[in-house]
């Protein structure tokens, strides 16, 4: 049995191979590299004279959370044999320290799996609609930010829900960066920001209507 960190200790993933690159490295390279991507949509918004602060930083919410669902969760669905990789490529060590957190993801949960895969390949190429949608000021682009932000949290409660279910202590591991960064902290980012998308367009779609209805009773 190959020896590997993840819980319970005794699970079964031949083949396992350790992360290559330090854990250091790879968060890093994530919060960074997302950092970056909200930080060069606000820049880049800024042509669009039209567009307000609050709408530019959404717009590199969207892009940066169409690249996480598409490239990176894509990833751990298109590739059961995360674990074993050997090149170090940067999505594998992602899910290998993820992993740490919910082995679930090494064992190919069905749950996870459809989970992911639902929020990769059908709420990751609509977050990019959404992008578009904002720099262009389309009517539907809350309908889309509602439906993905609904889904968003949906999913996210749900895998909270599955975790709990199942007991937490029989697939995460207890150091506080696993539990209370990794599993709670990350996860707990598309709770409060779709809290806040959802709550931005419902705003805006009730003053829509409103503002319809006032027109119509003169």
């Amino acid at each position: 049995m190959a020896k590997h960190p993840y819980f319970p200790l005794d699970l079964e993933l031949p083949g396992f191979v350790p992360n290559i690159i330090p854990y250091e490295t790879i968060l890093t390279v994530f919060f960074g590299s997302s950092a970056l991507v909200v930080i060069f949509m606000f820049l880049l918004t800024g042509r669009f004279k039209y567009l307000s602060s609050v709408e530019r930083l959404w717009a590199g919410w969207w892009m940066v959370t169409g690249i996480i669902h598409f490239v990176i969760e894509g990833t751990v669905v298109a590739n059961a044999n995360f674990y074993k990789d050997t090149t170090g490529n940067i999505l594998n060590e992602i899910w290998k320290e993820y992993a740490k957190a919910d082995s679930r993801y090494a064992t190919r949960d069905a749950f996870i799996v459809q989970m992911e895969g639902v929020t990769a390949f059908i709420w990751g190429p609509i977050c990019f609609a959404i992008v578009y949608g904002i720099l262009h000021r389309k009517a539907w682009r809350f309908t889309a930010m509602l439906l993905v932000s609904l889904g968003q949290l949906y999913g996210d409660v749900l895998y909270y829900l599955t975790c709990f279910h199942i007991g937490v202590e029989k697939h995460t591991r207890p150091e506080p960066l696993y539990f209370w960064g990794y599993f709670v902290g990350a996860n707990a980012i598309w709770i409060v920001v779709p809290v806040t998308c959802i709550i931005y367009c419902a705003r805006h779609v009730n003053s829509a209507v409103a503002a319809t209805g006032k027109v119509k009773s003169h």
